[in-house]
């Protein structure tokens, strides 16, 4: 007998925006102790749930209950002292304040005189930090830090509040398989104390391995509620795609490679560092992966001119270049897909056709003129193509879902013909049909257009039945080359960490 409490529950929750129904007539409850996942397409209504869970929205009709008593926040403050936060899949910190000055940052601790007690927030940060099985300095600031340690940051400032329930939206987006088993372990923690979690993911995997129970919503209608032991992944995509889907990756097959498009010769991303030498031929994937931190990241963006390198030489098509900007890496027929689409990939509140033609507006010209109907003929083949859902090309990319936002990135790599197309994290944050859809472009990219992929990501299941060749990249070198038919979690979470190294196949 489940003994269980219910601490939140949702009855007929409706939210609106204009005429747009998000959440039509949903209802959800999560007990004490319990892992509660909840999932769906981009744009099913998740984050809006959680957000009205959170303070952040009203909802427009519907009931809203705390340990049975009914609730009506009207901001995230409120919430919170009620017992509910959320870790937002935008961070909230403050850049150039430190770690601990973030986590506890509106609610300092003070000595009896009134003083701020700096030593009692460092070791507090200290003791949060131990939990998570990282090292981090607390009086380091936050802009100091990558990604990863940036979303454990947020992770450690939810549960400092020592809130009742905690509401993570994609906490795993940017971290490492060993990192995502630090945080799972501390989840597990959290829930033998009591406490609840809200945990939204696309990741299944993940899912599968946390959840008690896990909630599908499909279009704003709740679909299921399931035990996570008596489902199935199958059943699960099934409910969120609203069909059956026979493998989210793409048939594996031989890649008819051509001339080696790219070589790297040994590359030092900094002193100390590598070297790191390899080659993609045009019309295959080449996956990269490694643990966070030991160069990935630098090598890709040095090949877009992003970083710059200590040592080390480039060729395209057999040609030595220098490439010491992103136009000089552009003139050569290389583009770059970031991993932060939102930041450095996007500009959100210009339209579709303005971001995916930015890369060529000089060759849609007219004389000395750009014209939006050049922009807008260049995009729509785009549109189509990636098959991007929306009204019309002139709708702004901050309105688009972020499976969407991702294919725009897509085409804006696109619309220069590169020789060479560099992806950083290509589905990180989006649900599994634009999963499905990005693995299929960018196979249908290297075997049809002959484009040479080069692919970082920390998604090991991603690399391994999206890729041709796999290299593992430990302190700035590679500690390994593996076939992906051949290769396997484990042998490739050896190289990794460095435990073992494999001859170049």
């Amino acid at each position: 007998m489940d003994l269980r409490q219910t601490v939140l529950e949702a009855k007929d929750i409706c939210k609106s925006f204009y005429d747009n129904l998000v959440l039509d007539h949903v209802n959800f409850s999560c007990t004490s102790g319990e892992i509660h996942t909840l999932v769906g397409e981009n744009g099913a209504g998740k984050s809006t749930l959680m957000r009205i869970f959170s303070g952040v929205y009203q909802p427009t009709s519907g009931e809203l209950y705390l340990n049975g008593k009914p609730v009506k926040f009207t901001g995230t403050l409120q919430a919170q002292q009620a017992g509910v936060s959320i870790i937002h899949q935008e961070f909230n910190l403050v850049p150039h304040m430190s770690i601990a000055e973030n986590i506890f940052l509106g609610r300092q601790l003070r000595k009896k005189g009134g003083n701020l007690d700096f030593p009692a927030m460092r070791r507090r940060t200290e003791e949060l930090s131990r939990m998570m099985r990282m090292e981090l300095e607390p009086d380091a600031p936050v802009c100091s830090l990558t990604v990863a340690q940036q979303q454990m940051v947020e992770i450690m400032k939810a549960i400092e509040l020592d809130t009742q329930i905690i509401i993570m939206d994609e906490p795993t987006a940017a971290l490492t398989p060993v990192e995502v088993s630090s945080l799972f372990a501390a989840m597990r923690r959290l829930r033998d104390e009591g406490r609840t979690i809200i945990y939204i993911s696309h990741r299944l995997n993940e899912v599968f391995d946390i959840s008690d129970r896990i909630t599908v919503l499909k279009d704003g209608v709740m679909a299921a509620t399931l035990r996570t032991e008596e489902t199935t992944k199958d059943e699960v995509v099934s409910l969120m795609v609203g069909r059956k889907l026979d493998n989210i990756f793409p048939p594996r097959d031989e890649a008819a490679a051509g001339e080696v498009r790219l070589q790297a010769e040994g590359l030092v991303i900094a002193p100390g560092k590598g070297p790191a030498s390899f080659s993609v031929r045009a019309g295959e994937i080449l996956g990269v992966t490694g643990l966070e931190g030991q160069g990935q990241r630098e090598l890709l963006r040095a090949l877009f001119g992003l970083h710059r390198l200590a040592a080390g030489k480039i060729f395209i098509d057999g040609q030595e270049v220098r490439i010491r900007s992103t136009r000089e890496a552009m003139a050569h027929g290389v583009t770059f897909l970031t991993d932060d689409r939102k930041n450095e990939g996007l500009c959100l509140d210009l339209p579709i056709y303005r971001n995916i033609s930015l890369p060529v507006f000089r060759r849609l010209k007219t004389g000395p003129f750009l014209t939006v109907q050049a922009e807008r003929q260049e995009t729509q083949r785009y549109m189509e193509l990636m098959n991007i859902k929306a009204e019309s090309s002139a709708k702004l990319v901050r309105k688009l879902s972020g499976g969407n936002q991702q294919k725009v990135l897509l085409g804006k790599c696109l619309s220069p013909a590169p020789k060479v197309l560099l992806v950083h994290e290509p589905t990180r944050g989006i649900d599994v049909a634009a999963k499905i859809e990005i693995y299929t472009l960018l196979k249908k990219l290297a075997r049809e257009e002959q484009v040479a992929v080069v692919m970082v990501s920390s998604d090991l299941m991603e690399v391994l039945n999206v890729s041709d060749r796999i290299l593992v990249v430990y302190g700035g070198g590679i500690s390994g080359e593996l076939a992906a038919a051949d290769a396997t979690e484990e042998s490739v979470m050896r190289l990794a960490t460095g435990v073992a190294k494999e001859a170049a196949v």
